[in-house]
């Protein structure tokens, strides 16, 4: 196949993926939502806020040097596993070793053995993960579609037996160890048959792996921290009712960055790591790729903030209506997020994971006074809004630390890119907030099918009228020939 037609069915296979998982753990997360206390949906954001941390470490960030690289050899390739392999084992001792800290810190004894159990994925993914890199560096994403959504069923089906068996957050937390589990068992069987590593390991072929793995290694630490602070202060300040209320806005609203905008990132790495000295070339592929994520991220979170008030008490329960106001923050702050994730495929593909790295130091400087301040003037909501006001400061530095510097100057193109299709969705969402008033007297159900179906006709309209280039940007990067 031509790398157009692979990349057109990367896309296909992701998109399936997405689509696939997105519904499953919809589903999943309106059950849990039921069976499940606010409480119980923090104790399990803490853990993973730690995890998560741990989990920036185990590949040193040779992930993306192995897709960046096109002449790794197979003696490279055996040692890089071997080293990740090495890496889990410390991850998973050094977390262990840590537990009563974290414990003590959180102020939560329930956490210490979801932590001694939740720690195990660091001795069950790395034996996988290298595999995986050389599935996506080739462009096999109907392989790990196929793995996606396998290990989805597999998690929603321990999820809820466990929930229904009265589990509480080990539901959430078995649900977890079965889907690593099964996704690491799924690589090593397919992996080991095509890029069985060797029983070698020398360390001279680790040189030019690791230099640009650390750079990476160090963007995803503080990345993540940056990332996660707001949660990590909330459940150090105000506990893990309130950390279950904000992680629950935060998961709803993170679907586009986490499960939509990776429908098209994970293509775009590899491609753009093979046009990598076109400068041009990835110009126009980076300004589509963020005009087309743009299109459809803006109206699905301006969606799920005008509809909040209405769908959350309905969907999941009155007991979470107090995270109504969080979930329509957060949704205009992943608006702007989910702008400038695709940036990191840009970044690695041309050897500048240092970029990232800066600029992620620079953001957490500014961002932790930020939340401090918010936690305590505002608790959880205050956090919310100086995120929001931070990433609107941050838009414009954002391009010239980080986009201008790979693809040249092109201001212009990314603000009409970005900003064209959010004003449109802002315009659907203020209509979608005054429908949903004039049904007023009609029920739930058809009340809420009403005002969705309405800003979407509207969006579309909007966009027929206004951005036709964004409509039909995703249609012609599925199937153009």
């Amino acid at each position: 196949m031509t790398l157009e037609t692979q990349v057109k069915s990367g896309i296909r296979w992701t998109s399936l993926s997405a689509i696939s998982t997105v519904s499953i753990e919809s589903i999943r997360l309106v059950v849990l939502a039921r069976f499940l206390s606010p409480a119980d949906f923090g104790l399990m954001a803490m853990a993973m806020v730690v995890i998560g941390l741990a989990e920036a470490y185990t590949d040193l960030g040779i992930s993306g040097a192995i897709i960046h690289r096109q002449d790794a050899t197979k003696e490279q390739l055996s040692s890089l596993y071997w080293l990740n392999v090495l890496i889990g084992f410390v991850a998973f001792s050094l977390v262990w070793l840590c537990i009563p800290l974290i414990v003590s810190m959180f102020r939560e004894p329930r956490l210490l053995p979801i932590l001694h159990v939740v720690a195990v994925v660091f001795l069950i993914a790395p034996a996988g993960k290298q595999f995986e890199i050389l599935l996506q560096k080739e462009l096999k994403f109907d392989v790990l579609a196929k793995r996606d959504v396998v290990a989805a069923l597999v998690g929603f089906v321990v999820a809820i037996a466990s929930a229904v068996s009265g589990f509480g957050v080990w539901a959430l937390v078995h649900s977890l160890v079965a889907t690593v589990s099964l996704k690491t068992i799924f690589l090593f069987g397919i992996g080991w048959t095509r890029y069985r590593p060797h029983l070698h390991f020398r360390r001279s072929d680790l040189k030019g792996f690791l230099a640009f793995g650390l750079y990476q290694l160090g963007e995803r630490s503080v990345n993540h921290t940056s990332e996660r602070l707001d949660q990590l202060l909330i459940g150090t300040l105000l506990g893990a009712q309130a950390l279950g209320l904000y992680n629950f806005a935060n998961n709803l609203t993170a679907i586009p960055i986490v499960r939509i905008n990776p429908i098209i990132t994970k293509v775009a790495f590899p491609m753009f790591a093979k046009i990598q000295n076109d400068t041009e070339a990835l110009r126009k592929g980076y300004l589509r790729l963020v005009r087309v994520l743009t299109t459809i991220n803006a109206p699905l979170l301006f969606g799920i903030a005008a509809v909040a008030p209405l769908a959350v008490p309905m969907i999941f329960g009155e007991k979470w209506s107090l995270s109504i106001e969080l979930i329509q923050v957060l949704s205009i702050l992943a608006v702007l997020r989910s702008t400038g994730n695709p940036i990191g495929s840009l970044q690695l593909a041309k050897g500048r994971a240092d970029l990232g790295f800066k600029w992620n130091i620079i953001f957490s400087i500014v961002c932790a006074p930020a939340i401090l301040a918010g936690a305590i003037l505002g608790q959880s909501f205050g956090v919310a809004i100086s995120l929001l006001i931070v990433q609107v400061v941050m838009q414009v530095p954002g391009y010239l630390f980080m986009i201008r510097p790979l693809v040249g100057s092109c201001a212009q193109e990314y603000g009409e890119a970005i900003l064209k299709p959010i004003a449109l969705a802002g315009a659907m969402g203020l209509i979608v907030i005054a429908s949903s008033y004039l049904f007023a007297g009609v029920p739930q159900v058809p009340r809420l099918i009403a005002v969705i179906s309405i800003g979407a006709s509207l969006y579309l309209v909007l966009l027929r009228v206004f951005d036709k280039e964004g409509l039909y940007g995703f249609r012609r990067m599925l199937f153009a020939r």
